[in-house]
Formats: C-alpha cells, structure tokens, sequence
C-alpha cells in the first residue's frame, strides 16, 4: 500500500491518499482539511483519481473540502458511518458555526455500519467502530499491510477530545481498548492530527490509556 500524507489547513489535519501501489492512478481519501486546495493540487499533479473518500467523523476539519472535491471527481464516492450522517448537512453538528465558517454538504453516498469492510482501488479496509469523540467514530484498518488509520478516536501519547457535543469520554477508552489496543503490536498507527504511532508505543506510554 501506497500511502501520502498531506497536513492540511488551519488544525493541520492529517489527509491521507491510499493507493495500492506506486504504479495506480486509483486512490482513496481519508479525511480532508478546512483547506482542500493542497489536496486537489497534489492530486491533479500526480494524475490521481479518488475513487472514495472515506470520512472517520463529521467534525468540520474533517469534512470541509468535499464538495469541492466532489465537483472535480463526481464519480466519488463519500463514506461515513451512518451515525455521524447527519453532521454533513448540519453547521451546528459538525461544529462549523462554532468556528464560525458554517457551511454544510451533501448527504453521503453510503452510509457504513459497524464491522463493515469497504473496498476502492483495490485496497480493502475494515471499519472499527470507535465512538466516543463522536457517536460514528470509526477506523479503517488493514491486517495485510499492518496499518490502521484512527482520525481522532486516539493520538501519539494522546486521545480524541470528548468536550464537544455527543462526546463521551469513558465510550471512548473502551472503544480504544476493545477494537485498537487488541490488534497486532506491530500495527502503524495513522491519527487525524500529529505523528503516526504503532499499537505498541500506545498500550506502552500513552497515558491516557493506563
């Protein structure tokens, strides 16, 4: 798996383009920033085409450079899990208006649930549920290539912030404890925000998790 990350806008999200190798021009997307323009450009100058974008929460930093996004690619697809659905269509939800840059998008075009397993160009992730940041918090992992990307469910040396609406702090160690904690050690670790980590850095020095 080919993996790019781009730091993007205000927050400095952590956008990441998937592809299954150096040599395909199919991608996915996970997550975008506040600013979507470095994303189209490293995109349009690498000739790549985004068959999904895969959205791990519907927070506003996260979702921002869709319909941009979708304007240029009309064919992508826009995935989240069906409990943050409504934070597309939603200022107050995604939290945009109290950023004060309220802005909403259009529906997603499928709506993951649980335990699901989503396949585009040619890489095959599974969803891990993970909520407690937000109630569809999830992540997308992949056993064959020893990676998993997390959002903002957990950070190096860190977790997702619970002081927002729909937050739950205590949901969110167990999320983390359930369905990241017990994969392999080995396992690379692709937060929305700051450095990648492994599984074992975290069981190991992340105090939130002792």
């Amino acid at each position: 798996m080919k993996i790019d990350t781009l730091v993007l806008g205000l927050y400095e999200n952590n956008c990441y383009v998937l592809r299954k190798d150096e040599k395909h021009k199919d991608c996915l997307i996970i997550d975008t920033g506040l600013d979507g323009r470095p994303l189209v450009e490293f995109l349009q100058g690498h000739g790549l085409v985004p068959e999904a974008v895969l959205l791990t929460h519907g927070h506003a930093d996260h979702i921002a450079a869709l319909e941009d996004m979708r304007e240029l690619w009309p064919k992508m697809k826009v995935c989240i899990h069906k409990n943050d659905a409504q934070m597309l269509s939603s200022p107050k939800a995604n939290l945009s208006a109290l950023a004060g840059v309220s802005f909403k998008t259009s529906p997603a075009d499928i709506l993951l649930d649980d335990d699901a397993t989503v396949l585009y160009a040619g890489i095959s992730l599974d969803v891990l549920h993970t909520p407690g940041h937000t109630p569809g918090g999830i992540c997308f992992y992949s056993s064959a290539a020893g990676v998993v990307f997390v959002g903002d469910t957990l950070f190096a040396g860190g977790v997702g912030r619970t002081d927002f609406p729909y937050g739950n702090s205590e949901q969110l160690i167990t999320s983390i404890k359930e369905k990241l904690l017990v994969l392999p050690e080995t396992t690379r670790v692709y937060p929305g925000h700051g450095p990648a980590t492994t599984i074992r850095n975290e069981k190991k020095h992340n105090p939130y998790l002792k």
